[in-house]
């Protein structure tokens, strides 16, 4: 075996329960999307009938009156993700960093793999309080098909102990279903199913001529993991994106979404600075509620004289589109409300690979600015110095709580139950009496 794969177990949930016992063993289930559908579920939230992705409005009375809501709170989950990284960068000499919840480990040069993975288990569940599932195999599939059947195997129990590791190969992958199989998807197995492949096996059996004539080259190198033949190794630096999207849904009907948009632009630009990378062209959309039959979206992109880090450039160019939009909404129909909008910079390059010319180059002191502007908010918090009209605190806003911008904030999502940041926030932390 050369990899494992470790995931926590409905992680989002698993994290509310660390600092909220209650939780233990009830149904629970997260909110996203500004508490509209459910992000994740636990066993127990499952039984009742809930659904990923089902909108909690649609939950009957007497089943909801049943569960234990939390809004999603990311700055917690983000925190104990990289807790548990850190437990596996102790462990395994090599780490690939999947996912919030799972990662990918090298396995190479250690004595007993399964012994690892147990302690590796054990340690995360007593330094940080998440359950997990471990794994194993000689390729990435087999370790992501190894984790999936050693949470059917543990039943995801906290204290499941060797049961929450499988060391998975090509002859015990049987009770695995195909669409369960890294990489298939719905669509492909139904159109297995239509041959007699059910099972990551039927699937490890069929012909590889037969697999690549009919499915094409991705499914084939599935199929060769399956068999234990390796057709990827773990990606330890994460790749260079091509594009950086920030989006929200609004907590209620706006008719002037320019503060949303330009916070986003803001939150966009931080992350593009902190990659070290420029965005050669930029779009920007808004969409109208469809819960209320408006179906009204539109769209507009434009690319940038020179690819650019500044905040202010894009601001400019994200609020000439937005005008666009609204002018033409507003043409349609009268005044236009919208319910999500959002920003995204594309063609994005490292910032130090730009090739200036005789007429456009980088904007050196605007770009100082920012950096100026990066520095004062990675020590006093984000939202120290804006931008213009941003209104900070993307992420939502507990009841009663004040918030930043113009008009209230009114597109901000009020988040009806989000936790404490129990772990990042001073004012957060638990207090021992």
């Amino acid at each position: 075996m050369r990899y494992g794969l470790i995931d926590g177990n409905t992680f989002y949930v698993s994290c509310e329960r660390v600092f909220d016992p209650k939780l233990r063993g009830k149904p629970t289930v997260v909110l996203g999307n500004g508490d509209g559908c459910c992000i994740a579920l636990s066993p127990e939230a499952k039984a009742l009938g809930l659904k990923m992705g089902m909108p909690i409005f649609q939950v009957p009375k007497d089943i909801r009156k049943q569960v234990f809501v939390r809004s999603a709170n990311f700055a917690l989950y983000g925190d104990l993700s990289a807790r548990i990284v850190t437990i596996l960068q102790d462990l395994f000499p090599r780490v690939e960093i999947y996912s919030i919840d799972e990662n990918f480990v090298g396995l190479e040069g250690l004595k007993d793999p399964v012994a690892a993975c147990i302690e590796a288990r054990e340690r995360i569940l007593q330094w940080v309080g998440i359950p997990c599932c471990a794994g194993l195999g000689a390729t990435r599939t087999l370790a992501k098909a190894g984790n999936k059947l050693a949470k059917d195997q543990s039943k995801r129990a906290v204290h499941a102990g060797s049961l929450a590791v499988f060391h998975a190969t090509a002859q015990n992958v049987n009770a695995l279903a195909v669409e369960d199989v890294w990489g298939v998807g719905r669509r492909y197995a139904e159109r297995l199913a239509g041959e007699g492949v059910r099972t990551a096996a039927d699937l490890a059996a069929l012909p590889t001529d037969h697999v690549r004539a009919h499915y094409g080259v991705v499914l084939a190198r599935t199929q060769m993991e399956l068999r234990g033949i390796p057709c990827s190794d773990l990606e330890l630096e994460e790749p260079e994106r091509q594009q950086l999207v920030v989006s929200r849904t609004f907590g209620r009907d706006v008719t002037d979404p320019m503060e949303a948009l330009a916070t986003f632009c803001s939150v966009a630009c931080e992350k593009l600075r902190k990659r070290s990378q420029a965005a050669g062209a930029l779009w920007v959309w808004l969409d109208g509620n469809p819960f209320k039959g408006d179906s009204f979206h539109a769209s507009r992109a434009a690319p940038f004289p020179f690819p650019t880090q500044d905040t202010g450039e894009v601001l400019r160019t994200v609020r000439r589109l937005a005008k666009s939009i609204m002018d033409q909404a507003d043409r349609g129909q009268g005044i236009q409300a919208y319910k999500r909008g959002g920003v995204g910079l594309t063609n994005l390059l490292q910032a130090e690979a730009r090739q200036a010319d005789l007429f456009v180059g980088p904007n050196e002191k605007a770009e100082r600015t920012m950096a100026v502007l990066d520095q004062i908010n990675a020590k006093f918090g984000r939202g120290t110095v804006g931008v213009g009209n941003v209104g900070w605190r993307v992420g939502g806003a507990r009841p009663g709580e004040r918030r930043h911008g113009a008009n209230n904030a009114q597109w901000r999502p009020t988040l009806q139950a989000l936790s404490p940041n129990y772990t990042t926030k001073w004012s957060d932390l638990l207090r021992v009496r």
